[in-house]
């Protein structure tokens, strides 16, 4: 049976083996895999070092709660309007040619395969939104080129660079979200890779490799503080505020897959850029009226988790939703993982405010450990993926001592989804699902 999953037409691309030794296999994947952490670490530290140029503050919240409303608006509203311009013209000229959908064509042994310089022009774009202190995610550029960077230097070898590729996705998840147990599961909901022997040893490697450099050579260290108080506690008040949370991220979902600018110029007539100039505009609105949502979301997460405040949970409920819509439907290059992550701890959080209004108890500590399990609500239902929810949220807080309370939440978050799913069958048309999301 292993055999036969080997030799699927699915995996074909992974094993090919290449003619080369495997000795320089091993150099190629040194290579890979320390630049995709090196880019994942270049890609936050020269935008911070933009962002304290122009703002004194290297933090994007920081920065973004120091500017004038106006000026604010306006630096948001052109960076996103810039990003999607760029992201517009690589999408016409190289559709086919980006995003780990490529990767996985390629994989199933289709021609096309990802173009490093169509995702290192995507990176640009999105550097660019995210030192403008756009509401965007950040970490699909570093996944993109993790990816490219593997396709490019297998192809080269002599190979068909997909197992590579694999690699550098991984090394560029894991470097990110100082998370390789769920990079490994990222890379196989997305690229399927235990099917292939090949592929899941450089996978996995891969995202232990790209781990360790991030840790080891760049101060890679955990993303949020982890949770405090009593473990029940916790999850009783996250079953509680799990409803909102699910809907929030729900809602996002919907939102980015139906909200696209230019869908929208071409049902009404009018040239795309005037549409797009638009939803920039609404993006630097919203992140304005709510600087807590400017960045991806992460910068604001660990604001909340020194202090939760009604502001903080309202820029991440409201303004990031917004935000983060109105910059990925311009166009923008950007991911949806983390800003899903941020909304529904954001929802989850000023659920827990009207709690406590009502006369329920809520220490700081538990608030954020209830914000810690919504996160992985967001990504169970904004992204559906249960499994990498389980995983990523533990590894993000560093504490694996979390998961069984993780895995708790996220089954009855995705029973909540099902049931949604249920009456939206019986009485609405279903929203399609994303099945290739570069940021998770």
């Amino acid at each position: 049976m292993a055999a036969d999953l080997d030799n699927a037409p699915e995996t074909s691309g992974y094993q090919a083996a290449p003619p080369r030794s495997p000795a320089l296999t091993m150099v190629l994947f040194t290579v890979v895999v320390v630049s995709a952490a090196a880019v994942a670490h270049l890609f936050r530290e020269t935008s911070a070092l933009l962002v304290e140029w122009y703002s004194d503050d290297p933090d994007l919240v920081a920065a973004a709660t120091s500017e004038k409303w106006v000026l604010l608006f306006g630096i948001v509203s052109v960076s996103v309007f810039v990003a999607a311009c760029v992201g517009r013209r690589v999408e016409a000229r190289r559709r086919s040619a980006i995003g780990i959908e490529a990767v996985a064509a390629s994989a199933r042994g289709e021609p096309r395969r990802i173009s490093l310089r169509a995702s290192g022009t995507r990176a640009a774009a999105t550097w660019v939104a995210s030192t403008g202190l756009s509401s965007i995610g950040r970490e699909s550029a570093i996944i993109e080129v993790g990816g490219a960077l593997g396709t490019v230097a297998g192809r080269r070898a002599g190979g068909r660079g997909d197992a590579l590729a694999t690699a550098g996705i991984a090394a560029g998840f894991a470097s990110a979200y100082h998370a390789p147990i769920a990079a490994l599961l990222y890379l196989d909901e997305h690229l399927s890779v235990v099917r292939s022997r090949r592929a899941l040893l450089f996978a996995t490697t891969g995202a232990v490799g790209g781990h360790l450099v991030s840790v080891l050579a760049m101060g890679g260290h955990g993303i949020f503080p982890a949770p405090e108080g009593s473990r029940w506690r916790i999850l009783a008040l996250s079953l509680m505020v799990l409803v909102p949370a699910a809907l929030g991220a729900r809602l996002f979902r919907i939102a980015r897959v139906r909200v696209k600018a230019v869908t929208l110029a071409d049902r009404i007539g009018v040239p795309w850029w005037s549409i797009v100039a638009v939803f920039a505009l609404v993006a630097g609105a919203a992140v304005a009226t709510f600087p807590y949502a400017a960045g991806n979301g992460m910068e604001a997460l660990r604001g909340a988790a020194a202090g939760p405040t009604v502001a903080i949970a309202v820029a991440l409920s409201v303004g990031k939703l917004v935000g983060t819509t109105a910059s990925l439907g311009s166009g923008a290059p950007g991911g949806a993982l983390t800003p899903t992550i941020g909304i529904a701890a954001g929802t989850g959080l000023l659920s827990l405010f009207g709690a406590e209004a009502l006369g329920v108890d809520v220490e700081p500590a538990i608030a954020w450990g209830v914000m810690v399990s919504t996160m992985a609500v967001g990504v169970s239902v904004g992204m559906r993926s249960p499994l990498l929810a389980v995983m990523l949220v533990p590894e993000l807080v560093g504490d694996y001592t979390i998961l069984p309370l993780i895995a708790v939440v996220v089954l009855a978050a995705k029973l909540v989804d099902v049931g949604v799913d249920f009456a939206v069958a019986r009485f609405a048309s279903p929203v399609p699902d994303v099945i290739y999301e570069e940021d998770g």
